[in-house]
């Protein structure tokens, strides 16, 4: 059988073990876009003084590094991204008695013990990421578009020869949610000053274009795991990078300037909402920023309209601010789904 892109599968689960791989089955199934973790090994050439023509070369140490892409759906991304941002509110809390569920994903110091095995079905054989850490995403969203999100995979090996996951096994994946991507559409975005009341209404912004990028510093070790070719679980390696990027289609005030120059500091929320679960519960992504302050405001000089791009850190706070009650790392997301357990218990 020959492989074609479009009849790709993946699947994600949970692991315990750093190395050791975990049968991905029902429910474990995701949908993802063109991208994938890249396997590279150094390939030593024996470069010996007096062989002209050489006869050996011995492979080296081992990189599982790379992207996965997928359209952000208000369920079914909950795994990757509680295992990217480090915590849970614990046991998901029932709206009434539907089938809708509360959820939130707060940053955590660290990711340590959490990582998943990640399986690709390529058509002919499985491609198995044994261990990958999730150190991060990107998550973007344009004006007429579906929301993306780009999650930042280290892995400690992708094989082909796995006896946990084969094409036999991976006939129980199933998936857990097919449909319901987020619109940027769908979004309400609103900021004001960090001092200032409870955002509300009339805080209310409207650019075209977002791009949250979180990205943690995480390495492994050869050598420390056991193995001198594969890493050890990847663990902080410098403090997170966390920027958000805001696009706004006319220039109308010298409000960002003005800001910016005076170092004054920001809340925002975006907040996207999808079909109805059951009774009045719907379907919610939610992002928060407590504390945000300026890292660029630009204004290009063209021949047209005049747009303005707004680039802010993304920081931590020391209290919450008004309205965003318990929020103190520099981002939280909160859900409404269908999904009923805590992902990382």
């Amino acid at each position: 059988m020959a492989a074609s892109g479009i009849e790709v599968q993946c699947a994600v689960k949970k692991a315990t073990a750093w190395g050791t791989a975990v049968a991905c089955g029902a429910g474990n199934g995701i949908l993802i876009l063109p991208s994938g973790v890249k396997k590279s090994r150094g390939s030593n050439v024996d470069d010996s003084l007096g062989l002209f023509f050489p006869t050996e070369s011995d492979p080296g140490e081992i990189k599982a590094e790379g992207d996965l892409k997928a359209y952000l759906r208000y369920d079914s991304l909950d795994l990757l991204i509680a295992l990217a941002m480090g915590a849970t509110g614990g046991a998901p809390t029932q709206q009434g008695a539907t089938t809708a569920y509360a959820q939130k994903f707060t940053l955590a110091d660290n990711l340590d013990a959490l990582f998943a095995t990640l399986c690709v079905n390529n058509g002919v054989n499985i491609d198995e990421v044994t261990s990958a850490k999730v150190a991060g995403f990107t998550l973007k969203g344009d004006v007429g578009k579906p929301l993306e999100i780009t999650f930042s995979v280290i892995g400690n090996d992708r094989i082909t020869g796995s006896v946990v996951n084969t094409l036999v096994t991976f006939a129980d994946v199933t998936y857990a949610e097919s449909g319901n991507r987020v619109l940027y559409s769908h979004g309400v975005c609103r900021m004001n000053d960090q001092t200032g009341i409870a955002l509300a209404s009339g805080d209310k912004i409207y650019p075209s274009g977002f791009e949250l990028s979180y990205k943690r510093k995480m390495s492994g070790i050869y050598g420390a795991g056991g193995s001198f070719d594969v890493i050890d679980e990847p663990t902080n390696d410098g403090i997170p990078d966390i920027k958000l990027k805001l696009d706004f289609p006319r220039y109308t005030s010298a409000e960002y300037f003005t800001d910016w120059e005076a170092n004054t500091a920001k809340k925002l929320d975006f907040t996207f909402t999808g079909g109805l679960i059951a009774s009045t519960y719907y379907r919610t992504f939610k992002l928060s920023f407590p504390n945000l302050k300026y890292a660029s405001v630009d204004l290009p000089i063209v021949a047209g309209i005049l747009k303005q791009p707004i680039e802010f850190n993304v920081l931590g706070c020391s209290a919450a601010p008004a309205g965003m009650t318990g929020i103190t790392r520099p981002f939280q997301i909160d859900v409404i789904n269908q999904e009923d357990a805590d992902v990382l218990a």
